[in-house]
């Protein structure tokens, strides 16, 4: 039987815009008007091949897809209404390209636009094996005279829709239709196949059907599978939904193998085989969980976009303590600081000498406006602040109790597992063996339990080392002093062209990058006096380099084995090394070229600092070893000896 996939969504104005999902599907640039943004999303190998088919009353406009999808915007007020109906279709593989788009077309038309629906059409043929098309449909009909209609209308004091295209039954039909077009078309061609809109079940088929993976884990799987080939590995499906898809196929394939001996009948009598599996699988599906913990599972997965189990909450929680959201509202909470610090020290200059507020954006023969306008600004960034401070510790709260919730099924899992196991084996471990049970079917030695979550671990949950982190924050720091180099260049530009708002803003930002330098460079000092500690052992001697570059290039060299124990010399190394790459470097054209340039070129720099501050130690230290001439020369100069 052929492949059959019909699939449909809403687009909703509450999270999305109709302009740039039209934008992405059909691979053109479209301005849209509620943001002001062109909606571009890059070049695609092979171009989407696309249409817009309308009722024969609609107005001229709707062919233009730009102009279609900013109209829809603009009619539908409410802030959640719907804007769209997509519907994503599976092109058969067994039609040419010409005949999948003409059997497209012709339901399309014959569905939705003589129905009084614009449909606009993108069939994308990025992959061979996978030919499939985007129908956007839009949800309010027109007029007879080309006007927007009503989608609904009062009637008896409850609100109708006025067409049936939300009706459940009016999907069942479209589906069936697709469905019966393909069919026509193989007979038509002479082909033995056919496809089926409805499930295994109702086709009366003894067979388990497997989930359609989202587009994130079909490409994740697919890449995984690559790595697999390049290493010689055999391939093991490394998501929730391609593991359960691996174990349908291996259930149909005994289904299959039982039904020929005809050992059974049905899948429910082989699923009357009690087995250890089975009892793990309970302890999911009767765990007895409250109203909270059934909320905060539910947020996790939709955040998680899979089946939650201890791996996937602890990622979501992580990803919400320490990710884009925790960034975000760290940031926003340096602005606030920064912004406060700007005003204070602006009121402070003012109370001193008016004239020197200018320095901070400030105009002095209007100075008090200004304040009380900044501090209405700041008051309402601290409202917003806390509104979604909130939002996030409440969901950062759910994340905990998800995965609280999640330890505790694995516990008990575990437990059946192993009944008599020791309480040394930490969560991680116990949650590794098992899924090692899941995906094998067999029960890991408790002695291997270690090295096997150990090894499973640094696939999965690779953590940058010390250096990494050092060597990320150098970078940060120098980055932050080019920032503050640039804006106090703007606000000097600013003040000479009395843009006092400007120059406000490039204060506030000067303000926020001196406070992240500040922070940041605590913690750097704190890592190079473990890199010192470290490499001290190493060269038997004290190594009192600042510059964190030259630090980290020696640690790499030991790391390596590649250091000579010889501290001078390990750092000319380095530097005829830097040196040699900045010669080869291209000349830096773009911003992002040249950042990188000046970066190497401050490396390389501290590199040669770094060389004279060894030698300068060592100097010092011969010169201390030394007692009889330090003695000689004091008595030279007429000083009197020290006992």
């Amino acid at each position: 039987m052929a492949y059959f996939l019909f699939r449909t969504q809403i687009i909703s104005k509450a999270n999305r815009s109709a302009v740039a999902c039209a934008a992405y599907r059909s691979g053109e640039a479209l301005y849209s008007e509620r943001d002001g943004l062109t909606k571009k999303y890059g070049h695609r190998d092979v171009p989407p091949e696309t249409y817009i088919l309308a009722p024969k009353h609609a107005p001229e406009w709707v062919y233009n897809r730009e102009r279609l999808w900013n109209e829809v915007e603009k009619v539908e007020k409410q802030h959640n209404a719907q804007l769209a109906r997509e519907i994503i279709v599976a092109l058969p593989t067994q039609l040419t390209n010409e005949e999948q788009t003409q059997l497209l077309l012709d339901f399309c038309k014959e569905n939705f636009a003589d129905e009084g629906m614009v449909a606009d059409i993108a069939i994308h043929r990025d992959k061979k094996h996978n030919p499939h098309a985007h129908i956007m449909l839009t949800m309010r009909p027109f007029n007879e005279d080309g006007t927007w209609g009503q989608k609904r209308k009062k009637v008896n004091g409850k609100s109708v829709h006025l067409t049936n295209w939300n009706d459940k039954e009016t999907l069942l039909k479209w589906r069936k239709n697709f469905a019966d077009k393909i069919n026509e078309k193989f007979k038509e061609k002479g082909i033995d196949d056919r496809v089926s809109h409805e499930s295994y079940e109702k086709q009366g088929i003894d067979k388990v059907p497997q989930i359609r993976l989202s587009r994130e884990a079909y490409q994740y799987e697919q890449r995984m599978k690559r790595e697999a080939e390049k290493q010689g590995k055999p391939y093991e499906p490394v998501t929730y939904y391609g593991k359960l898809n691996q174990e349908i196929q291996r259930i149909n394939q005994e289904l299959k193998a039982l039904k020929q001996k005809e050992k059974v009948v049905s899948i429910s009598d082989y699923q009357e085989e009690k087995s250890l599996n089975e009892t793990i699988e309970s302890i999911r599906k009767n765990a007895s969980l409250n109203d909270v913990e059934k909320a905060s599972l539910l947020l996790v997965a939709k955040r998680a976009k899979s089946y939650v189990d201890f791996a996937v909450a602890r990622r979501v929680y992580h990803d919400l303590a320490e990710g884009n959201w925790k960034k975000k509202i760290d940031s926003q909470q340096l602005k606030l600081r920064a912004l406060k610090n700007v005003i204070n020290k602006a009121y402070h200059a003012y109370q001193q000498e008016p004239k020197q507020v200018i320095q901070y954006g400030f105009y002095p023969g209007k100075f008090n406006e200004q304040l009380k306008e900044k501090i209405a600004q700041l008051k309402e960034m601290e409202k917003s602040f806390e509104n979604e401070l909130t939002k996030y510790e409440a969901v950062l709260k759910k994340a905990e109790l998800a995965l609280e919730v999640q330890k505790r099924l694995t516990e008990e899992e575990f437990r059946v597992l192993y009944p008599h196991a020791g309480a040394d084996f930490r969560i991680e471990e116990k949650y590794h063996a098992v899924q090692y049970f899941k995906d094998t079917g067999s029960v890991l030695p408790e002695s291997e339990i270690p090295a096997y979550a150990a090894k499973k671990e640094q696939e999965t949950h690779r953590m940058p080392t010390f250096a990494e982190q050092t060597r990320n924050m150098y970078q940060s720091l120098f980055v932050l002093n080019r920032t503050i180099q640039k804006q106090s260049k703007e606000r000097m530009e600013a003040l000479k062209a009395r843009d006092f708002e400007q120059a406000f803003e490039a204060s506030r930002k000067i303000e926020q990058c001196m406070l992240r330098k500040e922070k940041m460079s605590k913690e750097l000092e704190e890592n190079k006096a473990v890199l010192q500690a470290i490499l001290c052992e190493h060269y038997g001697r004290d190594v009192s380099i600042t510059n964190t570059a030259a630090l980290l290039r020696l640690h790499e060299l030991v790391e390596r084995g590649e250091s000579s124990k010889d501290l001078e010399a390990d750092l000319r190394r380095i530097h005829v090394s830097e040196q040699q790459k900045l010669e080869r470097m291209p000349k830096p054209e773009t911003e992002a070229q040249i950042m990188e340039y000046q970066y190497r070129q401050h490396v390389a720099d501290g590199l040669l600092e770094a060389i004279e501050e060894a030698q300068r130690a060592n100097d010092r230290k011969k010169y201390e070893k030394d007692p009889t001439k330090k003695r000689q020369r004091r008595r030279y100069r007429g000083q009197e000896f020290e006992r």
